[in-house]
């Protein structure tokens, strides 16, 4: 692509207008396809270029509107790049050639001096060359970008760049570098852009850079560059502006680190091993606009390491170890706009650190512990009062700690939520909301439906004008955002309690929204009354309708309770749009059991931008009743663990169910819904239910939120014996008939031996000698018994 940009620079519109592709398909020696203007990619084998050439000769006398600038060709069996070859493209007017084979080691003296005249581009990528091919190069004397990028190339020697002093891009990256003259790049005078990636440099090798004298853009990230960041690490390069050092394994970034580089504008230390920032650690690069020091091992940053980044922008401290957040790293920069603080461990942001920066369009501070007290009120007062920042980043500062807050947005807590004293009021910890404090409305709605069931939608939307215009405001702090009635309105649409289930450790609501709507909505709040009891809030973790979890409350299944739900309406770009409020009347829940039969439910349909599905799903029916049902979800994210230390919590394999995601299970019969059961996302689950007989039965699997598709996945369980999977059946009955082969053979071969043994003890003790070594016989008194008795003993033998 960076060849076809410098190519498509030097074209009109006219020509990119009327250009057409010269279409060539010579198999298997040359096929090729075009997918930009005057850009033409090839693969073929030794003879392609010659094919090429020719071609595109051809095509150009016939109608010039086929010229071709870039000729991008990979080739197979190649591992010689001879001169002759690439003769064949003279006359074709290329200003890019790219050749690849994965295997050239040699390019021929002079090998490009046939096309010298045109060419502005030469990649030598993906190859195997040992070095720089420094003879077949040394006439392009127009040559601006060269690519040796993924080769074999230990070495830069004074002579390796002779004769090409017009470059100014030049891609090194992905060989195997390890030492580089002082003098290599002295004869490219005009060398812009520099790429090192991905070698095993060191830092005593930098210093050939000082030759590269107007160099403006070094990327030395994936090296082995190491110690600490001082002001000589790299050397004085004025014109440089953009420097990538990220993926090596500098310690420490030290008192004027890269003095040389004062007209720096971006620097990238992208996940080194950085875990201390020397005061005035950037003091000479007061340019400064961009700074990446995320995925280190940064624990605290004192208020004079930054102290002359008067103009920097952006400023990247992601995925360290900060425990808190002050103002005074902060206070100096006055131009900042983006703050990226996410996947640290931050714990407590002071009052007014960062109220010199209302001005902020992000600021991310997600998978931090951060605990809702007191000294939190200054910075939930900055999100309030915040103009440019982006919803997403206001939703994504949540509290930790304590338990009662856990999950509750902090731009929505009011001084007295954060600063009350829970060791004396308790009553009203259960009666706060974690977002409008609209506890004291539903309160009011469930009095109602202890006595009688009234429209309980109204009488929450009139209690809520009543707020707005002033009531209660002994409950609501002044500094509380409460949405003004055209900011945050009341909807129209009602929501429903479906069904309400609980277990030894959580409640499970499924609430449902008429009319259905194609927007997303989310749980802020949800209120619980026993009859004759006071109303007691539990955080719901903004979960979706339908499958709102309540944890930590005990459920008594002799009393009735009423529940009250304030969703919140989101647009396409998660943005609360109204609020939907409502309550059920009051009612027995029910015990949840191992699966549980219901009718289907509609629910909302809702859209997610993150990426779940299922995958897979497997099942079978084993002889005694166990239906077994495997299920694969791709795209749960690693879980988030605040107690243990970044390093420990990137080692562990764990998985945290995604908020807000259900797989739900549903067994059919014959079309029909005979089983159901929910179960929050995990990588892979197995899920049992008993009490299935001979089907037929149908098992499918979707997600109650994320899905990707309308339809679910579903299989059809097979019927197994008690052994367990089919797997395992066909094997088992493979053994066993092994088993029983090998039984009946050693049976016979026993039953063999005992015969033989028998026999052998049945036999006198002196065994009769043989006829030929008998001794004479004795003459008996009757000569015909010796007969006969000879005769047999002949006749036998």
């Amino acid at each position: 692509m960076w060849l076809a940009g410098a190519v498509l620079c030097v074209l009109t519109q006219s020509a990119l207008a009327q250009w057409r592709c010269p279409g060539l398909s010579a198999r298997p020696a040359a096929e090729c396809s075009c997918d930009l203007p005057h850009t033409l990619r090839c693969t073929g084998d030794h003879t392609a270029l010659q094919i090429i050439g020719r071609h595109l000769r051809e095509q150009r006398a016939r109608n010039k509107n086929t010229a071709v600038s870039l000729l991008d060709c990979a080739l197979r069996g190649v591992s010689a790049l001879p001169a002759a070859s690439v003769a064949e493209l003279a006359g074709v007017g290329l200003h890019g050639l790219v050749i690849s084979s994965g295997d050239i080691r040699r390019v021929q003296q002079g090998a490009f001096n046939s096309i010298a005249g045109t060419l502005l581009a030469l990649g030598l990528p993906n190859n195997q060359l040992p070095s720089v091919p420094t003879e077949a190069l040394t006439r392009l004397w127009n040559l601006d970008r060269l690519d040796l990028s993924n080769n074999k190339i230990h070495t830069l020697d004074s002579n390796s760049f002779k004769g090409i002093k017009n470059l100014t891009y030049l891609d090194i990256s992905d060989n195997q570098l390890t030492d580089i003259s002082s003098d290599a790049f002295k004869p490219l005078i005009m060398l812009a852009v520099l790429r090192l990636r991905g070698n095993l440099l060191k830092v005593g090798a930098l210093v050939s850079l000082k030759e590269a004298h107007v160099l403006r853009d070094l990327d030395l990230s994936s090296n082995a560059l190491e110690g600490p960041l001082g002001p000589s690490t790299v050397p004085p390069l004025s014109f440089l502006t953009n420097l990538q050092l990220s993926d090596n394994t500098f310690a420490s970034i030290r008192r004027g680190a890269l003095s040389g580089l004062i007209n720096l504008t971006h620097l990238n230390l992208h996940n080194n091993q950085i875990d201390v920032l020397e005061d005035y650690a950037f003091r000479h690069l007061m340019n400064l606009t961009h700074l990446d020091l995320s995925h280190n091992e940064i624990v605290a940053v004192s208020g004079a390491s930054l102290a002359q980044l008067t103009n920097l922008v952006q400023l990247d401290l992601s995925h360290n170890f900060l425990r808190s957040l002050s103002a005074e790293p902060l206070k100096s920069l006055r131009s900042l706009s983006e703050l990226y603080l996410h996947d640290n461990d931050i714990s407590m942001i002071d009052d007014g650190a960062l109220a010199l920066h209302k001005e902020l369009g992000r600021f991310t501070i997600e998978d931090n512990p951060l605990n809702c007290d007191c000294l939190m009120a200054g910075f939930a007062r900055w999100l309030r009062e915040v103009k440019k920042l982006l919803q997403s980043d206001k939703s994504a500062a949540v509290c930790a700690t304590p338990p009662h807050l856990e999950g509750a947005l902090i731009s929505r807590l009011s001084n007295n939520k954060l600063c009350d004293d829970f060791e004396h009021i308790d009553v009203k910890v259960e009666r706060k909301d974690d977002n409008f404090e609209l506890n004291k409305i539903l309160e009011n709605a469930i009095e109602d439906t202890q006595d009688k069931y009234v429209d309980l939608e109204a009488a929450v939307q009139d209690a809520y004008v009543d707020k707005q215009d002033g009531l209660d405001d002994d409950v609501y702090d002044e500094e509380l955002d409460v949405p003004s009635e055209e900011d945050l309105p009341i909807s129209k649409s009602k929501v429903r309690l479906l069904d309400a289930l609980f277990d030894d450790e959580e409640v499970h609501l499924s609430w449902s929204v008429d009319p259905p709507s194609t927007r997303r909505f989310r749980c802020t709040g949800v209120t619980v009354s026993r009859s004759g009891g006071l109303p007691k809030h539990v955080a719901c973790h903004r979960a979706a309708p339908a499958n709102v979890v309540l944890r930590g409350l005990k459920i008594d299944p002799m009393e009735k309770y009423a529940f009250c739900i304030a969703l919140e309406e989101m647009d396409n770009s998660d943005n609360p749009l109204s609020l939907v409020l409502g309550c059920s009347p009051p009612q027995l829940v029910r015990q949840r059991a191992p699966f549980v039969t219901s009718v289907p439910v509609v629910v909302t349909e809702v859209t997610e931008r993150i990426h779940l599905r299922v995958s897979e799903v497997r099942s079978n029916v084993t002889g005694d009743g166990l239906l077994t049902v495997l299920i694969s979800v791709n795209g749960i994210p690693p879980a988030r663990q605040f107690g243990l230390q970044r390093m420990q919590r990137l080692s562990t394999d764990r998985y945290n169910p995604a908020y807000n995601c259900y797989v739900v299970l549903a067994v059919l019969s014959r079309g029909s819904l005979v089983a159901q059961k929910d179960t929050q996302c995990q990588p892979t689950l197995e899920i049992s239910m008993e009490g299935f007989i001979r089907g037929p039965y149908e098992v499918c699997a979707t997600l109650s939120k994320f899905k990707d598709e309308d339809r679910p996945i579903c299989v059809v369980p097979q019927m197994l014996d008690e052994t367990g999977s089919l797997e395992m059946k066909a094997g088992f009955k493979n053994l066993n008939a092994a088993l029983i082969g090998v039984a009946l053979g050693l049976m016979v071969i026993v039953v063999g031996l005992v015969w033989f043994v028998r026999k052998m003890l049945k036999k006198p003790s002196e065994f009769e000698t043989h006829r030929c070594f008998r001794p004479e016989p004795i003459q008996e008194e009757n000569p015909g018994t010796t007969s006969y008795v000879m005769l047999t003993a002949t006749s036998k033998v």
